[in-house]
């Protein structure tokens, strides 16, 4: 890097601390240092002036805001500033952005200092409009308030530094105007929906976490499709104030994160659970009937085969379970979260349907055949099974088996085609269940696409469904290993 490089490099370091000076060093942040140097300078090496890029803009908000005393000079500023030059540099252009915010506001300290997360645009942050993937809602007034969620997140020191796309608010369909984010993996493909753009941009590790919401597995196809881990907490965990609803029964916020290891610092922060561990083997429930699925592809079966190989030549204990009660809960999905969708939508569709995309007219106009009757008659019916899945977990530490029943496709399937239903046919069930469920990455298919493999856990033990999650990832990464005695 030449002399006048650094001297417009070394800026960035009035953000870092006095003993950052292997900064320039170090690799981690060449693509920032780079970017820097590529906004401040032209071609031939004269200065611009005056420097306009953007990454210039955010680091002179920086400064000002270190000079001020408002945030302490460290390497969390420089986390931020990769944060925004590798999503405007590789999440922008898998559509996955839907905008950068200025400098934001958070506490000095906290669990979550160094971590910037994106939040997908139907959640509120403040002084932005709630943009629900729909071009109308994007232009919209700004929200008055932070939704608590995103609270939780500045009071842990997490920077809020984007908002991330979304299938039109969250109900299984892009607006025709503004299409799906691209897989980080491979663009020719989705990465899935609703929470797509939050995926994207951890899978193309333009951040670290980020906020997604899951009504049938928003967060978990996503997740699944580009390679990360998603975590769809138990029924009320998280926050659902300040979020655009679709079915209130089954609306989940929840993290998309690069690995378990953050998943389980971010709930941490935004809960104030306690991690705990888990000794010795584990004993996970295979679902059967969902792995022998006749929707589930050859390659998608045999890497969630090999995962399972992995865990058993580590000395953990599978045992074969009918997942029969969550099959059957599966089939209420679609009467419960249609009528509620209605109910949701009913007046402002009435209103003026044109707001809404040609699929999620589509989808409304299904909905509001669903009768008060079918509704009723969905919820008693889930009551009468909640014991029944509760009892698949018995002496169990997780059930496990296939997120979905293939690699990302090159578009997300409507709703009203057969693909649409069997893309979430192995995750509704625990959106009715209240239950956490959690994937994690376990291999790759066609086209060399990211599997996703499925855990669940007992309702409300969330904390223990990480730390499984934990042993499995490692078990995966690292093969056989011997384990200590459960006590």
């Amino acid at each position: 890097m030449s002399g006048l490089a650094q001297r417009a490099t070394l800026r960035s370091l009035q953000v870092c601390d006095p003993t950052s000076g292997d900064v320039l060093a170090d690799e981690v942040w060449r693509p920032l240092l780079t970017a820097l140097v590529g906004e401040q300078h032209g071609s031939g090496g004269d200065v611009v002036a005056p420097a306009v890029g953007p990454l210039t803009g955010y680091l002179a908000q920086l400064v000002a805001a270190v000079e001020r005393g408002e945030r302490p000079p460290g390497r969390a500023n420089l986390a931020l500033l990769a944060a925004y030059e590798a999503a405007e540099r590789l999440g922008r252009p898998l559509g996955a952005v839907v905008r950068l915010l200025p400098l934001p506001p958070r506490t000095a300290r906290g669990p979550l200092l160094g971590v910037a997360v994106a939040v997908k645009d139907m959640i509120d942050v403040a002084g932005q409009p709630r943009g629900n993937g729909n071009p109308a809602d994007q232009d919209g007034p700004p929200r008055p308030t932070d939704a608590p969620v995103v609270s939780l997140l500045r009071a842990g020191a997490a920077d809020v530094f984007a908002l991330s796309s979304l299938l039109e608010r969250a109900a299984g369909a892009p607006h025709p105007d503004l299409g799906e984010a691209r897989n980080p993996v491979d663009p020719r493909f989705t990465a899935g929906g609703s929470s797509g753009g939050s995926a994207a941009l951890v899978g193309v590790r333009a951040c670290p976490a980020a906020l997604g919401t899951d009504t049938g597995g928003s967060i978990r196809v996503p997740a699944a499709y580009c390679g990360v881990v998603g975590l769809k907490p138990s029924y009320g965990l998280l926050p659902v104030e300040g979020v655009e609803p679709l079915s209130p029964t089954c609306d989940h916020v929840g993290v998309l994160a690069a690995d378990v290891e953050m998943t389980r610092r971010m709930m941490a922060a935004l809960t104030g659970m306690a991690l705990s561990e888990v000794q010795g083997p584990l004993r996970l429930g295979v679902l059967v009937g969902q792995l022998a699925h006749a929707a589930v592809e050859p390659a998608v079966a045999q890497a969630v085969r090999g995962a399972l190989a992995l865990l058993a030549g580590a000395g953990h204990v599978l045992v074969e379970v009918d997942d029969r009660p969550l099959a059957e809960l599966q089939e209420l999905l679609g009467p419960i979260v249609l009528h509620e969708a209605w109910t949701t939508h009913a007046d402002r569709f009435t209103a003026d349907p044109t707001r809404y995309g040609a699929p999620t007219r589509r989808l409304l106009e299904t909905a509001a055949t669903v009768t008060e009757a079918e509704y009723a008659a969905a919820l008693v019916r889930r009551e009468a099974l909640l014991p029944e899945a509760a009892a698949l977990l018995d002496g169990l530490d997780a059930l496990v088996g296939p997120t979905v029943p293939w690699v990302a496709p090159e578009q997300t399937p409507p709703f009203d085609l057969p693909q649409g239903d069997l893309e979430t046919a192995f995750l509704g069930a625990y959106n009715l269940t209240g239950q956490p469920a959690l994937t994690l990455p376990c291999g790759q298919g066609e086209h060399g696409l990211p599997v996703g493999l499925q855990l669940a856990g007992a309702r409300g033990d969330d904390d223990r469904l990480l730390a499984v999650a934990q042993v499995v990832q490692a078990c995966l990464r690292t093969g056989p290993a011997a384990l200590p005695e459960r006590s």
